[in-house]
């Protein structure tokens, strides 16, 4: 159920981010933003569909769900958040972060957590982390830039996104911190826990579709 929950809204917003190439993008700030969470919707919902295949011919594992679901993922995020309109050019830091953050995959599957053994909790909780980190530093940014002092922040499409990115990985911060010192093996077989996980992941995901919506609408009104 929660994974049904999940791909619907991933499927919704990956429509709505589609639909929006053939209605236009009235205002240029906004679209190398959107381009980009296109290519996040879209890679993310491919992996889904891979996820699937691989399940019905019996490929799946713990390789193929840490690349998928916990590398990728985080990865993608990362490299959406560097192409946000930060006003305090920190966009080498998260750059420098993304390397660190695929090094230290890199020894937790070494040492620590093997790729093919178990689901890499350690991996998710740093990358998590990090991504937390630069939505709140994005979050605090877009409030205190002078170009939008004179907006409606429900109107910025980067307000909506921050908060919903916020929300998500907070919580599975949260879920895969305390989840990990009693299931390390079995992350992704929790039932109703992990409904909420999907739950924000998934919301997150539809805003990211109809984010781009909201300066129009409000616009209008």
């Amino acid at each position: 159920m929660q994974g049904n929950l999940f791909q619907i809204c991933l499927f919704f917003g990956l429509l709505f981010s589609t639909i929006h190439f053939f209605l236009g993008e009235p205002k240029d700030e906004y679209r190398r933003t959107h381009r980009i969470a296109f290519i996040v919707l879209m890679l993310t919902f491919l992996a889904e569909i891979g996820w699937k295949i691989a399940t019905e011919t019996q490929l799946d594992g713990f390789l193929l769900y840490n690349l998928l679901f916990v590398h990728q993922k985080i990865v993608l995020m990362l490299v959406f958040f560097y192409f946000l309109p930060f006003s305090c050019q920190i966009q080498d830091k998260i750059a420098a972060s993304l390397l660190v953050y695929l090094g230290v995959a890199l020894l937790n599957s070494l040492f620590l957590q093997p790729m093919e053994g178990m689901i890499q909790s350690y991996s998710q909780m740093f990358g998590n982390g990090m991504v937390l980190v630069f939505s709140l530093i994005f979050f605090k940014d877009i409030i205190r830039q002078s170009k939008f002092k004179e907006d409606n922040l429900l109107s910025l499409p980067y307000f909506w996104i921050a908060t919903f990115v916020l929300f998500s990985f907070g919580e599975s911060f949260i879920f895969y911190f305390f989840s990990s010192l009693f299931f390390p093996r079995n992350l992704y077989d929790l039932g109703f826990i992990q409904v909420f996980v999907q739950f924000f992941a998934g919301i997150m995901f539809l805003v990211f579709g109809i984010a781009f919506y909201i300066p129009n609408y409000l616009r209008s009104k």
